[in-house]
């Protein structure tokens, strides 16, 4: 195939099979917003709507059809005013939003950014407890909860704190982390997007929000004693009333990747980041045969046989990759990605399946045999290092511009980033032409330029929030 590295070679077999699982998994009619549509979804078992699985076959149809990517992201998106502020069911995890930012990096349409700007605007609006008759902001702490619409806040059914609310019948009392760790994150996105748009009311606006959501975890939620965020509860006058704990053993309830969401958000101390990055990546923790866990191996109630506790998913793997890129650590980043595509390659190979996850210890596939949904990341680490011509950043580069020359010896692009993050660097993955060395400067001064593989360059770019000009050449 044209621009695949032979190294990638090995992965093309399960790439395909992931590829027509992902276009062959439409339904039709599927009714919505008063009207009948042609609708993706993660397995053809489910003929309905699910919010975050279609987020993610968005970004997985952006390295296959950017059009088709951009109707996934279009059918959950409302126009400002409409009867829903977007379309909801299943965990209300905004990865339209991240879709979004996948498709304007890639595509640099000021056509898509005028026309879905204020439709994911109304759909933070909801998320963050602003918009119409929403209930995710009823406490004084400013943490978020969505148990009024789902009893799922991450994807992760059987995520031992998420059961335990509802085991207790506590959903009026206790917030999780990953809501409003989203909550920053989607407002840092439409931050940029905003800039672009020169629409400085809305900067501030955001910039609102992301201090107050930050204080709010920091102040509420960090629990030093197990190096994790933690669920909080709330009395009955709506204040933060400590950490919500196992009642077994005591232990804190948040040990896994909810615990560790405000990291994927930008707002973790150095303490707190590398506290965390060495839960996520340590065997004695959350890193297993298969890849991350959602549940710390160490957590009194962490299963090797549950449906996420104790087994290996995509999705959030793909949050953490993407917020390795961010912190340049491009080689955990990578580490994370090659054991995603070998573990699904493996499955693929042996049994022709595209399965939903994996089992932690054996890496064997389990669940819906003909799965797409929350799959496709696998999709974006095999373009990001075996396909040349792929450019992958983070969650906080806005590429501006970008152009290579005709055979990839050269790539010139201009780029801004998340101001409302403190500067620090960031690595920014480019495939060129594999025949050839090179040099990448940004705004004219040398930057260091790792090849990691044969082609793909990780571009560490400097510790400073101005938007500037990266050039790549041989």
């Amino acid at each position: 195939m044209e621009g695949i590295l032979p190294e990638g070679e090995k992965y093309l077999f399960s790439q395909q099979l992931l590829k027509s699982t992902l276009l062959s998994n439409v339904v039709y009619p599927v009714y919505t917003q008063n009207q009948y549509i042609r609708h993706f979804t993660p397995g053809k078992w489910w003929n309905s709507l699910y919010t975050w699985d279609l987020g993610f076959i968005a970004l997985g149809l952006s390295k296959v059809n950017t059009e088709l990517a951009i109707d996934a992201i279009n059918a959950y998106l409302t126009p400002p005013g409409s009867q829903s502020a977007f379309v909801h069911h299943g965990s209300p995890v905004p990865v339209q939003a991240y879709a979004f930012l996948e498709v304007w990096n890639q595509t640099q349409s000021k056509e898509l950014l005028h026309y879905f700007y204020p439709r994911l605007k109304q759909y933070y609006a909801f998320l963050s407890g602003q918009y119409g008759s929403t209930s995710t902001r009823i406490f004084n702490s400013d943490l978020l909860q969505t148990w009024d619409y789902f009893y799922n806040s991450g994807g992760w059914d059987d995520y031992p704190p998420q059961v335990g609310v509802h085991n207790q019948h506590l959903e009026k009392r206790v917030t999780p982390v990953i809501t409003t760790a989203h909550a920053i994150r989607f407002a840092k996105i439409l931050r940029m997007a905003a800039s672009a748009l020169n629409l400085k009311a809305d900067v501030k606006a955001y910039d609102k929000d992301i201090s107050r959501f930050t204080a709010a975890l920091q102040k509420h939620s960090w629990d030093a004693k197990s190096g994790y965020f933690s669920y909080v509860k709330h009395d009955d006058t709506g204040n933060p009333a400590g950490f919500f704990n196992d009642p077994a053993s005591g232990a804190n309830f948040n040990m896994g990747l909810d615990g560790a969401y405000p990291l994927v958000s930008g707002i973790c101390t150095p303490p707190q980041r590398d506290t965390l990055i060495n839960k996520i990546f340590s065997d004695k923790h959350m890193w297993t045969p298969s890849g991350i866990c959602v549940v710390d191996q160490s957590a009194p109630y962490y299963r090797t046989d549950g449906y996420w506790n104790g087994a290996v998913w995509m999705p959030h793997q793909w949050f953490v990759w993407k917020t390795m890129l961010d912190l340049a650590q491009p080689e955990l980043a990578r580490k994370l990605a090659s054991k995603g595509l070998d573990v699904y390659k493996t499955e693929a190979d042996a049994s022709y399946y595209t399965f939903e996850h994996f089992l932690a210890a054996s890496g064997r596939g389990a669940g819906w045999h003909q799965f797409s949904g929350l799959s496709t990341p696998v999709l974006a680490w095999f373009d990001a290092y075996y396909k040349t011509g792929t450019v992958t950043p983070g969650f906080e580069i806005w590429i501006e511009q970008q152009a290579f020359n005709e055979n990839h010896t050269a790539f010139n692009a201009r780029l801004s980033f998340d101001q409302s993050t403190l500067a620090h660097e960031r690595t920014l993955l480019v495939g060129m032409n594999p025949a050839f060395d090179y040099k990448a400067t940004f705004n004219g001064q040398a930057v260091p330029a790792e090849r990691i593989g044969k082609g793909v360059l990780a571009v560490r770019l400097p510790a400073k929030n101005e938007a500037g000009t990266l050039r790549i050449t041989n």
